[in-house]
């Protein structure tokens, strides 16, 4: 009767033990993971000279970004985080400290065992922080600044770069820059369609005298050249749209040529957001509504 009793105490043990391993699992399987990629466009928007504000607002926007990231972290428990972040440019400078920054500021947490997730994450925001102090005291002060190739980033780079096929995470792409997509080796057209956007482009300049722009734009299938990517996995915000100051309508054209430009590559509408240059406070709120979103989802 006592070898009875215990074997079913044994049994019960064991079937309570495999009941809650699948509750863990379940709670686990919950969880949604953020895979954020922050793109920095460090042409010479960012130039001390051109834009002595710039470097600033940068950092300010990155520690938005890294706020709401953090609150989405909270929220489930750091235990919980299998998250990644990372800063990138493109395309990629031969420099030591650029390149050590960026390293740095690639995060993995499922790579971390608790005791250093928990760390990691109460330091993240002075980490990233100092990092892009370094970066940009030296990215403000270079002497040519060859631009941001925005336009090969997402013809070879982004789905690689910013999209995990698994359904537990959320992607989300961060991009800074002032809308204007620019490489000196990269300025080519195909029809009414280009590989970039620029104060003295032609068809930017075209647009400027018109009236009815937005109707010529479409009619005449003006945009940015259509790259045949599946992005409908990615959540996109751009930060801070900032048209020269003699052409305040550059805004809107930029803006279109981007919208388009999203669309073609599958971007769903409620995926992203682009935001003009503003007051601090402003578009910190806009930052911060548009990853509860997202991230609620």
């Amino acid at each position: 009767m006592m070898r009875i009793k215990i074997s079913a105490i044994l049994i019960l043990i064991s079937l309570l033990s495999v009941s809650c391993s699948n509750n863990d699992n379940d709670k686990k399987a919950d969880y949604k993971n953020l895979n954020l990629t922050i793109l920095l466009d460090l042409s010479d928007r960012i130039s001390s000279v051109k834009n002595p504000e710039q470097k600033e607002k940068d950092i300010k926007i990155v520690s938005f970004i890294i706020d709401s990231y953090k609150n989405f972290l909270a929220q489930k428990g750091v235990v919980n985080s299998e998250d990644k972040i990372k800063v990138i440019f493109y395309p990629s400078i031969n420099n030591e400290v650029y390149q050590s920054v960026a390293d740095s500021l690639n995060i993995d947490f499922a790579q971390l065992d608790f005791p250093h997730r928990k760390k990691l994450f109460g330091k993240i925001s002075d980490l990233f922080t100092a990092r892009l102090t370094q970066l940009y005291s030296i990215a403000s002060k270079a002497k040519v600044y060859e631009g941001s190739d925005l336009f090969n980033y997402f013809k070879h780079r982004v789905v690689d770069d910013c999209i995990i096929n698994d359904s537990n995470y959320i992607n989300i792409l961060a991009i800074l820059t002032d809308g204007y997509i620019y490489d000196k080796n990269n300025q080519f057209n195909s029809g009414n369609r280009f590989s970039y956007i620029a104060p003295e482009a032609e068809h930017v300049k075209y647009f400027r005298k018109l009236n009815n722009w937005e109707n010529v734009f479409n009619s005449e299938d003006y945009g940015l050249i259509t790259i045949d990517n599946d992005l409908s996995k990615l959540n996109i915000i751009v930060a801070e749209l900032n048209p020269v100051s003699n052409s305040p309508k550059d805004f809107d054209i930029m803006k279109l040529y981007w919208l388009k430009w999203f669309e073609e590559q599958k971007v769903k509408k409620n995926n992203y957001k682009i935001l003009k240059t503003d007051l601090t406070s402003i578009n910190k709120n806009l930052i911060r509504n548009y990853f509860e979103k997202i991230l609620s989802r």
